[in-house]
């Protein structure tokens, strides 16, 4: 009985002993001076720490606290990475012989700090340039020169977390951008076979976004593969393709999604959010997406391309109907507002629609000499069969290239700009008048002046000013090309245009 008590006893011994005695047995100094030299020199930035600890229990562990990986030359008291804790779990038996053999990899609340330079470069971009060394601190005097221990192998671990990550992007010029709650779960990690991820982060203005798949890593080529990935975004879900290359320099991108049918309402919240859309339209029904990301990481290039078919469209500011056609966004990454770096081009036609504006459409009728239209033709002038536009955008600008309209009382025909910033018009159009509507003007002074050899009332004006108010009046270039006076345009614009009388 004694005899088997003992032995008990000392089975329950040696593990406690084990838990007690070996943390002490390991170097984790050595450790700290031996990594951190290699992290240093691989990276060529400043690299500071907290404590290494060594942990048996739960699991064996070990655990840096506070690392800190600072910017480059160019901001050298600028942190770009840090950690409050990373845990990189052990194999227990290795660790016994003074070996790490580390099976996961676990980051706690990791920030990254990405600074847009004026030269447009960021202050990632010198990671890949191998002649930027390391500020050096001055060599002491020579002392004796002790032995240096074996180095201690590091196996790379199979598994990675990353758990409440945070990105701070900022731009010179522009409100700093940042990405709370980034998750992510690399498993099996392996360069001989893809592995299964899973990723998640908030964007602001956005539900929780994640993306999942296998990751295919080729190390001859420094890629990332994307295999059986999907993005979910806004309750969408979108088959995510393409490849992430020359990870060990500056990453070239090139990821695509697409979807032949997607709910154009919640793709134009997503993209108002982005600064791609007004926030002030609604819109609804099926429209097709293709989305691609493309280029080096420091110059990316987002390109949307929509179609819509049939998408009904509400903007307060201008008109209703149901639209069909495509438009072409690119939005390059860079400095300075989305506005001015947008560009893009599209086809649009709408039908059956009602303009809403109101008194953009009284200011017309007024001006182009709609004179004598009952209540229910009134109405009329306000709808539209068709409408059609093309038009292109760079530089800050919508440029119009072609604009028209037929309703059962005219047709429109016209050109011109509206500025993204603070939307102001700047468009010159034709105003004809159907037949019908051209002889209940029959006398009057709109008809003597500007009727066609076809009969028809064609009326040249000029809309300019905010999308919200503009002002419409004759068009003083097109009245000088037809030999008429400057004095007649105000006079004939007084008569169309009278004062507000004060009651």
């Amino acid at each position: 009985m004694k005899k088997a008590f003992g032995i008990g006893a000392a089975a329950l011994l040696v593990p406690i002993a084990a838990v007690l005695i070996v943390p002490a047995l390991v170097d984790l100094g050595f450790f700290k001076s031996t990594y951190l030299a290699l992290l240093e020199e691989s990276l060529h930035r400043r690299v500071d720490l907290g404590e290494v600890r060594l942990a048996l229990l739960p699991s064996p562990s070990i655990r840096i606290s506070n690392l800190k990986i600072f910017d480059g030359p160019v901001f050298p008291e600028n942190t770009f990475f840090a950690a409050e804790q990373i845990r990189l779990r052990l194999k227990l038996w290795p660790l016994l012989t003074g070996r790490f053999d580390v099976t996961e990899c676990i980051i706690d609340k990791p920030v990254i700090h990405l600074l847009k330079q004026p030269d447009g470069t960021f202050n990632y971009s010198d990671l890949a340039d191998k002649k930027i060394p390391l500020a050096k601190t001055p060599k002491k005097a020579a002392a004796a020169k002790t032995p240096e221990p074996p180095v201690v192998p590091l196996v790379v671990p199979t598994r990675m977390r990353i758990k409440d990550g945070r990105l701070n992007f900022e731009t010179k010029g522009q409100k700093p951008l940042r990405i709370d709650g980034i998750d992510l779960s690399l498993q099996d990690f392996s360069g001989d076979q893809p592995f299964p991820y899973h990723a998640s982060f908030t964007y602001p203005g956005l539900k929780t976004i994640f993306l999942e798949g296998w990751l295919s890593y080729q190390e001859s080529q420094s890629a990332l593969q994307l295999k059986d990935n999907y993005l979910k975004v806004q309750d969408l879900v979108f088959p995510l393709q393409g490849n992430v290359s020359s990870l060990s320099t500056t990453p070239q991108v090139n990821l695509s999604l697409a979807s032949d049918r997607v709910d154009a309402k919640t793709i134009f919240q997503i993209l108002s959010v982005l600064g791609l859309a007004p926030p002030d339209t609604d819109v609804s029904g099926p429209m097709g997406l293709r989305l691609t990301l493309t280029g080096p990481s420091n110059r990316l290039l987002t390109q949307v391309h929509g179609r819509f078919q049939n998408v009904k469209v509400y903007d307060k500011r201008a008109a209703k109907g149901h639209v069909n056609g495509e438009i072409l966004i690119k939005l390059p990454l860079g400095g300075g507002s989305v506005t001015r770096r947008i560009q893009g081009s599209g086809r649009l036609a709408a039908r059956d629609g009602e303009f809403t504006n109101s008194d953009l459409i009284k200011k017309i009728r007024r001006a182009g000499g709609f004179i004598g239209l009952s209540k229910n033709e009134t109405r009329q002038a306000t709808t539209f069969k068709n409408l059609e536009t093309e038009f292109t955008i760079a530089n800050g600008f919508t440029d119009f290239k072609r604009i028209y309209l037929s309703n059962p009382q005219m047709e429109v025909n016209g050109a011109g700009t509206m500025t993204l910033d603070q939307p102001n018009l700047d468009l010159a159009i034709e105003t004809a008048l159907t037949a019908q509507a051209s002889a209940r003007a029959r006398g009057s002074r709109t008809a003597t002046l500007f009727k066609n050899p076809e009969g028809r009332i064609v009326v040249p004006l000029k809309i300019t000013g905010p999308v919200e108010n503009p002002t419409v009046n004759l068009n003083a270039e097109k009245l000088a090309q037809k030999g008429m006076s400057r004095s007649f345009d105000k006079s004939f614009t007084a008569f169309f245009n009278p004062p507000v009388r004060k009651k």
